[in-house]
């Protein structure tokens, strides 16, 4: 009975044991994927996300959230060299593809022009794309200064710039540091024998002068 308890408690301590190592292992996940929707890369992927969720709400917007079904329709393809769909955008822009906005408003821009193209400019289906362009622009003007404030912090991670900053200054420090310490010594001539003695902080040296 005895040897049965200490079997069983031994089993609830590997438990709680694994319990947290568990716990600690999701928080961590948590923790690093919490900093990364921080990055300024991930904040504009979000920001542009926004905006396209409101497109996808439309209630006409059936025609353009997938790619024409190239079986039922082998002439689009024929006729339009670039085709472009609400998921391919999606994607695109969960793969972090888009750098600036304008780049964003492309993309809705050739959507337009391919339904003006295939379907002519009074179809049902241009208007569509033309409002649904329309309304991207305008969300994004609205937001123009705080799209720019984005754009230049996902260039500043992209090319590294603030890194290079930290690491000069640091390099600048080191080699300030270098000069002052190798300034604290003198040369001197011992039995015939030049040889550099390190005179350490003299600035806290004093002299006596009796």
């Amino acid at each position: 009975a005895i040897g049965g308890r200490k079997r069983q408690r031994a089993a609830d301590e590997r438990d709680i044991y694994s319990n947290a190592r568990i716990r600690t292992g999701t928080s961590n996940r948590r923790e690093r994927g919490a900093a990364r929707d921080r990055m300024p890369h991930m904040k504009f992927a979000d920001r542009l996300k926004e905006i396209q969720l409101q497109v996808e709400k439309r209630p006409n917007v059936g025609a353009f959230l997938r790619p024409v079904d190239r079986r039922q329709i082998p002439r689009y393809y024929e006729v339009i060299s670039q085709p472009i769909d609400l998921s391919t955008i999606r994607n695109k822009n969960t793969q972090c593809e888009y750098r600036t906005v304008d780049a964003f408003i492309d993309e809705f821009e050739l959507m337009k022009n391919n339904a003006i193209k295939f379907n002519g400019p009074t179809s049902f289906l241009a208007k569509e794309a033309t409002a649904i362009y329309d309304f991207v622009k305008n969300q994004i003007e609205m937001a123009r200064e705080e799209f720019h404030v984005l754009e230049v912090a996902v260039k500043e991670q992209l090319s590294g710039t603030k890194k290079k900053k930290s690491r000069g200054g640091s390099k600048k420090k080191e080699k300030k540091s270098s000069t002052a310490a190798s300034s604290n010594t003198a040369n001197v001539v011992v039995n015939g024998v030049a040889t550099t003695v390190d005179l350490g902080d003299i600035g806290d040296f004093d002299g006596d002068s009796d």
